[in-house]
């Protein structure tokens, strides 16, 4: 795990190719997006994930936050199935590799792991929900948790698949009926995938920056991958953001906690400098006409005084998230909730006359998209696919640069869970999303 440190707080007044080069650590280059798509986790792991899972020829790599029981996770073992009877007739082994950090909200979330993870044995993946080893014959599996004690959950989310696709979604493998998105690319973003995953789950360290999952180092990369729906080239840059997991959530921290008092001066809120944080904190501090944020909380002290300094200087801002999503996760690390955070957020822009526009929408508002079709939602044929809460994580700036993965604009992302995203920037992929929101358009 990167070691966090001081937020590069250099500003531009235009957007800057170089800066975001540099805070990536390098990992900015000319990839091709496949496919976007939108949906329930269910619906986009059935039409995006699970054909990618079936269609390897050689390994596949699945992590993921949340690993629960549900239709998705039923899915996926189907898969593992017709991965394996395809190794056995190929006469070969299919290496897979699944990694989580919590399969129980109760009981797993508060057992850490090791630092090098905790490793599975055959014997107890059907506990997991996964098929028993005998049905596995073809694979060279290997099942990982990991887990850092109080507040260290990897939130990070993604699938390679031949070591030639990469597919970044929003959801878990979870039974929640949220709104998602995921994103499918091919070109040197699925390199600096890897390298960053084999750092971060096989501990791995070299200087050479082309690290690979150790088993699967020793197969040769396939020649196939899904059939492409869109094939966008645009510059790609993978935006890793790591954080050494803390005893206090960061509102009771004594710099945030001296910050509140009226009789000293403010305490200007930082943050560790990670790719994925020093770039999307540049990305809103130099946006020059419109925010579209679409996040499902909003409690992150960095994130709301950004949005205000835009708006200040007549940037329009729009904003989707929940009125009510993992309240208690909320309170918890960032001592407010969603709804708090955005009227105060009104409440100052109107007092410092803001010249931007701000529009907020709650997607479980009373007229949300969450509230609609409850007779459909309890049809069977229905029930997966129509989503009751946001939890995509998309934020595009001027129209031009589309920023997704697993990071909400919240304190849990910014403060303590580990985090990846992938920026984009093309006009024609943020067009491909407008195109995919249904619901109210995005603009302020």
């Amino acid at each position: 795990m990167e070691e966090p440190s001081r937020p590069l707080l250099h500003m531009a007044t235009h957007f800057d190719p170089d800066f975001v080069h540099v805070a990536s650590h390098g990992r900015r280059a000319t990839s091709t997006v496949l496919s976007l798509t939108t949906g329930t986790g269910y619906s986009v792991f059935n039409s995006a994930i699970i054909p990618a899972i079936r269609s390897a020829q050689r390994d596949v790599v699945l992590v993921t936050c949340f690993w629960a029981p549900s239709v998705t996770r039923d899915l996926i073992s189907e898969a593992l199935k017709h991965l394996s009877e395809k190794a056995l007739a190929l006469s070969r082994k299919i290496a897979v590799r699944i990694c989580f950090s919590s399969s129980s909200l109760t009981r797993n979330m508060l057992l850490p792991t090791p630092k090098d993870g905790q490793n599975y044995p055959p014997l107890s993946w059907g506990k997991l929900g996964l098929p028993d080893a005998e049905e596995l014959k073809g694979l060279n599996m290997r099942v990982t948790r990991k887990f850092f004690w109080p507040f260290g959950i990897i939130h990070s989310k993604y699938v390679v698949v031949d070591r030639a696709l990469a597919i970044f979604p929003s959801c878990n493998v979870s039974w929640e009926r949220w709104f998602e998105v995921a994103i499918s690319c091919q070109g040197p973003v699925v390199e600096h995938l890897l390298s960053f995953h084999a750092r971060f789950w096989d501990n791995v360290r070299s200087s050479s920056g082309n690290e690979r999952p150790s088993d699967v180092d020793d197969l040769e990369a396939a020649d196939s991958h899904p059939t492409a729906k869109s094939n966008i080239p645009a510059s790609t840059t993978l935006l890793p953001s790591p954080h050494t997991p803390s005893l206090l959530p960061n509102h009771l921290r004594p710099r945030a906690l001296i910050g509140h008092c009226p009789c000293l001066p403010d305490v200007v809120p930082d943050f560790s400098a990670t790719p994925l944080l020093n770039t999307t904190y540049y990305l809103l501090s130099t946006a020059r006409s419109t925010i579209i944020m679409i996040t499902p909380n909003l409690t992150e002290p960095n994130v709301l005084e950004v949005l205000l300094q835009a708006l200040e200087r007549g940037v329009h801002v729009c904003i989707w998230t929940n009125r009510d999503l993992m309240t208690m996760e909320q309170l918890v690390t960032a001592g407010t909730t969603t709804p708090q955070c955005v009227k105060t957020l009104q409440a100052r822009a109107e007092q410092a006359e803001a010249k931007g526009r701000l529009k907020v929408c709650y997607f479980d508002g009373r007229d949300g998209p969450g509230q609609q079709h409850p007779v459909l939602r309890e049809i069977d044929r229905y029930r997966e696919t129509i989503p009751v809460k946001l939890h995509a994580k998309v934020t595009i700036f001027d129209g031009e640069r589309i920023l997704l993965g697993s990071g909400n604009m919240d304190a849990a992302s910014w403060r303590t869970s580990q985090e990846l995203g992938v920026l984009i920037e093309s006009r024609a992929m943020v067009e491909e999303f407008m195109k995919a929101w249904k619901y109210d358009k995005l603009e302020p």
